[in-house]
């Protein structure tokens, strides 16, 4: 995947806030997927907005890349890592086993535009971003969440938001959304299944579209990892409830 309008609708607004930008790395280099002509009319719309005066066809290079648009949010150094350099990736390494350690803690901005579907072994990879992350460091992912049957070896669920990153590793979720390819049906945020106490109930909220878990973390400024292994966070509550139960008992 790369950056299509979905996703610059929601990057255009989380990364000119964010303070500190000099070093973002992308997991896979990504391509600006804007070509058809109503959808560059439709970006273009969106750039007028949130930035004025800058157009598509100023981002568009031959190569197909997205770091022109990094560089204009107002990221200093946009660099990449892939499993390989064939697409010319800064850094070739396989995110199934544990990063070097050169890389840790090194970028200011992570972003998984549809890689960490594609790698087989989710919490080494999961891990991996973490790490790759910058104390108060912000991750963004546009994960496959909905009918991206076949894309990849996963999809991605809002557990994995909230029970790995917030819970596991004790950053703060800034947005959790369901976000739709195209914009004919409206996105809507995601509530925290844990503080909610119930099970997120999707069967009449669901579209026949592809959709995306966009989701927006930051990194602690230290190091403060809650638990080893995630947990569901539904389930918790009952095993709680459970437990309690059975000492009143």
């Amino acid at each position: 995947m790369g950056v299509d309008y979905a996703s610059l609708t929601q990057l255009l607004k989380i990364i000119p806030p964010i303070r500190k930008k000099e070093r973002m790395l992308m997991l896979g280099r990504q391509s600006l997927q804007l070509n058809r002509p109503r959808l560059k009319r439709a970006a273009n719309r969106l750039l007028d907005e949130f930035q004025p005066g800058l157009t598509i066809e100023e981002l568009e290079r031959e190569n197909g890349f997205a770091e022109p648009l990094f560089e204009a949010l107002g990221v200093q150094h946009v660099q990449s890592l892939d499993y390989s350099q064939f697409e010319g990736a800064s850094f070739a390494h396989d995110l199934n086993t544990p990063i070097p350690s050169e890389l840790v803690g090194k970028f200011d901005i992570v972003l998984d535009g549809g890689t960490l579907e594609h790698v087989f072994d989710v919490k080494t990879a999961m891990t991996n971003a973490f790490d790759l992350l910058a104390p108060g460091g912000t991750f963004i992912a546009a994960s496959p969440g909905n009918n991206w049957f076949a894309h990849g070896f996963y999809q991605f669920g809002p557990e994995l938001v909230f029970s790995f990153w917030k819970r596991t590793k004790g950053c703060d979720v800034l947005q959790c959304t369901f976000l739709p390819e195209f914009p004919r049906d409206a996105p809507f945020e995601i509530e925290d299944p844990y503080e909610t106490k119930r099970r997120l109930r999707m069967a009449k909220k669901l579209v026949p579209q592809r959709c995306y878990l966009f989701y927006v973390v930051r990194k602690p400024l230290e190091a403060s990892d809650v638990s080893e292994t995630p947990l569901q966070g539904d389930y918790t509550h009952r095993w709680s409830e459970a437990g309690s139960d059975e000492d009143g008992a």
